[in-house]
């Protein structure tokens, strides 16, 4: 996932500043796992788009 992410950055970014974005990634990603209190799940992005309409339909 972190090792995707960083080549889709290297095409567009210099490499350090593509670390920096690796780096801003992987904070947020544990700064979510400590306030929401809940183990790390990696999920696909078919199952993001799927939860999220979920979340629509229940709001509607």
């Amino acid at each position: 996932m972190i090792y995707e992410y960083y080549q889709r950055k290297i095409e567009t970014k210099t490499k350090k500043q593509a670390l920096g974005a690796v780096m801003n990634k992987l904070l947020r990603i544990i700064f979510s796992v400590l306030k929401s209190k809940q183990s790390f799940r990696l999920i696909t992005p078919e199952q993001q788009v799927e939860m999220y309409q979920k979340i629509l339909q229940k709001a509607a």
